[in-house]
């Protein structure tokens, strides 16, 4: 693989644009269990701008700000000293979006309950990477996976086959990449796919 192509996709798979991906996945091809299925149009938008808005733009913008203020070394976090905090302030923004969705109810609910589990997958990653190095990237993606896995299961949503036959390649494709560029060696690959996996898979058969 190309290291451009590699770099192209470790931007595009990055773990901001994760809960956008799910939302969109489970409105596709799944969308009773999470109750998209009577969301009006505009209203759907209105619930993917405002995640987009706080699992995405804001932790970019924090880490933009705080490699400027050079308060980080690099853009990619590197540095496994600096994760911790990037992590915990991350999830800050997931926890008010969680939050806030749930106070609301109703229809947003089911929204604010996979945000939680995504909390608990970046918390665990900020705990880890206090003595190792796993990826986030993968942790990210296997999240998506466990928890189609889980809905697939659960809710005997048959749709999902061709989505999680797709996630799987797409994470395989993800880990080669990621080793390409030297990010990761295979033990924080295959650390990332069972924390993500895991907890994606635990959360949703816990808390739906």
């Amino acid at each position: 693989m190309p290291i451009k192509l590699a770099k192209f996709l470790s931007y595009v798979l990055h773990p901001v644009f994760m809960p956008l991906y799910l939302i969109l996945i489970f409105k596709t091809f799944t969308p009773l269990p999470l109750f998209y299925a009577f969301f009006t149009t505009k209203s759907f938008i209105a619930l993917v701008a405002i995640v987009f808005l706080y699992t995405a733009i804001f932790p970019i913008g924090l880490v933009v700000w705080l490699k400027k203020s050079k308060a980080i070394s690099d853009i990619e976090i590197s540095n496994l000293n600096e994760r911790p905090k990037i992590y915990l302030i991350t999830s800050a923004f997931y926890i008010a979006l969680g939050y806030f969705l749930y106070s609301k109810g109703g229809l947003l609910e089911p929204t604010s309950f996979l945000l939680i589990i995504m909390v608990v997958n970046i918390l665990g990653l900020a705990i880890i990477s206090l003595k190792e190095k796993i990826s986030a990237h993968i942790s990210a993606l296997a999240g998506i996976l466990g928890m189609c896995f889980a809905v697939y299961l659960k809710y005997a949503e048959q749709t999902l086959f061709i989505p999680i036959l797709g996630i799987i390649l797409i994470l395989g494709i993800l880990a080669s990449s990621r080793l390409i560029l030297g990010a990761h060696n295979q033990m924080q690959i295959i650390g990332g796919l069972v924390w993500g996996s895991v907890t994606g898979f635990i959360g949703v058969i816990y808390l739906f």
